[in-house]
């Protein structure tokens, strides 16, 4: 089976574009599944279909007021709003993308679509798919049934606790899929066959490593929070990443990974993705072919774990 997997990264999925537009470039179009989290299900969703196109006008033309609509934290915390931004924009931004016709050929696709998101209710990863799936003791799945379910279970996985608000989906509230699962691999695991050979392309909008900050001082509050949420996404990704390379270890089959990552951090002033500006978005999309290309080419068995230079 070939199996396609989306991180989360906000503006930084830029990248996973450029690097979904090379792998179509080879040849490299259908999947069996794709499982995406944050902006990476937003990724996935649209691959499904075939629209690489679609997702390279967005990343290109994407400020930061079609996403977020600033919010006044002071009358927030008194109205006991639970968010700093709303997400009102995007969510506008995502009914435009995934009308009715979009729907019904994602909804019918041969691709098993998973989206992750993390209910604040129960703590766990929830799989939003568009037909039945394998079930796993890591994630809750619920089969999407609407529209309005698929565009809810794209917002549900895309909003960052806090910083965006919960969605509320069947009684229960959803936030970004990375808390759980930055590189959502564990629900594609469960649906494949040990004993089957399979080729997986991991696209992470993240470095291998990382970056450091030793001469830094920490002085206000959001920069202490965006450093303790960098370090948090890198130990998650790490152990997606263990759990994959695991799975290829012990599995009968021939397993392929092609590891698709920038080199360095795309953004080192905001990591959590949320700065949309069209210029370093089409540079991450450049980057992106450019990278794709090279691990490609490097790599073309599929031997991960490497070494990426």
């Amino acid at each position: 089976m070939r199996v396609l997997i989306t991180s989360g990264g906000g503006a930084k999925g830029a990248f996973s574009v450029g690097a979904l537009q090379h792998l179509n470039d080879r040849g490299i179009k259908n999947f069996d599944i794709i499982s995406g989290t944050s902006t990476g299900a937003l990724i996935a969703a649209m691959a499904t279909v075939g629209r690489v196109d679609i997702l390279l006008d967005v990343y290109r033309n994407t400020q930061n007021e079609d996403i977020l609509q600033p919010m006044n934290l002071f009358n927030n915390i008194q109205a006991g709003n639970p968010f700093i931004f709303h997400t009102h924009p995007l969510m506008m931004q995502i009914e435009d993308k995934i009308d009715e016709n979009v729907f019904q050929a994602i909804k019918t696709s041969p691709t098993l679509l998973c989206l992750n998101a993390v209910s604040l209710q129960s703590g766990t990863v929830t799989v939003f798919s568009n037909r039945e799936m394998r079930g796993d003791a890591h994630y809750d799945t619920i089969i999407i049934n609407s529209r309005k379910m698929l565009i809810d279970a794209l917002l549900g996985s895309s909003n960052q606790a806090v910083f965006l608000n919960p969605i509320p989906i069947n009684g229960q509230q959803y936030v970004d899929g990375g808390n759980r699962e930055v590189v959502p691999t564990r629900a594609v695991m469960a649906n494949l066959n040990e004993a089957e050979d399979h080729e997986i392309f991991v696209l992470s909008n993240n470095p291998v490593d990382l970056i450091e900050y030793p001469e830094e001082n920490y002085k206000s509050i959001l920069a202490v929070l965006i450093r303790a949420i960098s370090i948090f996404i890198q130990e998650i990704r790490e152990g997606d990443m263990e759990a994959l390379s695991n799975f290829k270890e012990h599995a009968d089959g021939m397993i392929k990974i092609y590891y698709i990552s920038p080199v360095n951090e795309l953004d080192k002033k905001f990591p959590t993705g949320l700065r949309f500006d069209p210029a370093s978005m089409e540079r991450w999309i450049q980057e992106g072919i450019k990278r794709a290309k090279d691990i490609m080419d490097k790599d073309p068995n599929g031997n991960f774990p490497f070494v990426t230079v």
